[in-house]
């Protein structure tokens, strides 16, 4: 298989990694970018977006400017609410567009990013058209077939890896604030490479820190925190409850989705906790969080099993999210509801009998 390294011999052969499949879908991506014209492509994020999406958004907006000379815009749903997220869409200087909807008509097509049509997280409506590009490390979905170009790589722990590895295939040398925007991406979403990476998460990782504003990216780490952040914390440790090695968390209304994920990675670092279920309301959504460290089982499938149809749910073997829409319910509604879905996910790991307890009674207080 043919190694390739980008601009001659720049990387040491300890960095050399195999991007012969890239290669590859670049000249797919090519082809299906043909007759694009002064069109625009839509790059289109996940709702809320997070540090891998925008990451691999930035990335692959470099990509098509500069390998194919295609205009591109990015957008994405919901709203950018984690601290951190802000200061790296702020500090890097990326340009990003909130949609309401997406109008196919306005672009030569749409490149879905860090997501999947069919999944519910994203703009595009079950019955839409798919999109023209998917590009994705999460599990494969059977609408992602449907487009004309689409690159799943399940192995990898963030889909700016993924991004990465298309620069160095194209032999482009990434600006900083597209190496920091990518490396951020991949730090993120695989907790400094401790979560969920491979091989080559770690490769592209060393590849792009010469290229990056360590600086920059401590700005963006520690950010300004709001004093609602805090609150959010506190009222969300003070509700949390141990099942035996489970931590449960139902932070009930909240400021801010950002605090449900943080929540639950934090209580996964409880000494002898395996698993993390964060729960909090915003407006009229119940967002969930789902961490676990088991090997018996994966947070993706247990988080889809716990929704079910009620809601929107995914994830990856160690971690997973979901949302449930809880308009029109009573807080009585809403309360029964975070309950069920703590009793289901007991009754999967077979904890239906652990003794509750809850953190803010335990010894020391």
């Amino acid at each position: 298989m043919t190694k390739v390294a980008p601009y001659g011999n720049t990387l040491s052969s300890s960095l050399k990694w195999d991007v012969s499949k890239s290669v590859c879908k670049l000249d797919m991506l090519a082809e299906v970018l043909k007759g694009s014209g002064k069109r625009r492509i839509l790059i289109l994020c996940h709702n809320n977006p997070d540090p891998d999406t925008i990451g691999s958004a930035s990335g692959l907006q470099f990509l098509l400017t500069r390998k194919f000379g295609v205009k591109s815009v990015i957008g994405y749903g919901g709203v950018v609410t984690r601290a951190e997220n802000k200061a790296m869409v702020q500090r890097l200087g990326i340009k990003m567009t909130q949609l309401m909807r997406v109008d196919p008509s306005r672009y030569h097509g749409i490149a879905l990013i860090d997501a999947q049509p069919g999944t519910g997280n994203n703009l595009i409506a079950p019955k839409s058209p798919p999109p023209m590009i998917v590009i994705d490390h999460h599990p494969l979905r059977k609408a992602s077939l449907k487009s004309e170009f689409y690159d799943i790589r399940t192995k990898y722990g963030a889909t700016s890896t993924i991004i990465a590895e298309y620069l160095t295939a194209a032999g482009l040398r990434p600006t900083r604030r597209v190496a920091n925007a990518l490396l951020y991406g991949i730090k993120a979403d695989t907790h400094s490479l401790m979560r969920g990476s491979c091989k080559i998460d770690f490769t592209v990782f060393n590849y792009l820190s010469p290229f990056t504003n360590p600086r920059v990216l401590g700005g963006i780490e520690r950010p300004a925190l709001k004093l609602e952040y805090l609150e959010d914390y506190l009222k969300g440790l003070s509700r949390t409850v141990l099942y035996r090695d489970v931590a449960v968390a139902d932070i009930g209304r909240i400021h801010s989705e950002a605090i449900v994920p943080e929540l639950a990675d934090l209580l996964l670092r409880l000494e002898d906790v395996y698993w993390s279920l964060c729960i909090g309301r915003r407006k009229d959504l119940l967002i969930i969080s789902l961490r676990s460290t088991s090997r018996k089982h994966q947070a993706g499938v247990v988080i889809q099993r716990i929704i079910g149809r009620a809601g929107s749910a995914g994830g990856h073997k160690e971690m997973a999210g979901g949302q449930i829409s809880v308009a029109g319910m009573t807080e009585e509604e809403v309360q029964a509801l975070t309950q069920k879905l703590t009793k289901k996910l007991l009754k999967i790991l077979e904890r239906e009998g652990a003794h509750a307890r809850s953190i803010s009674n335990a010894p020391g207080r």
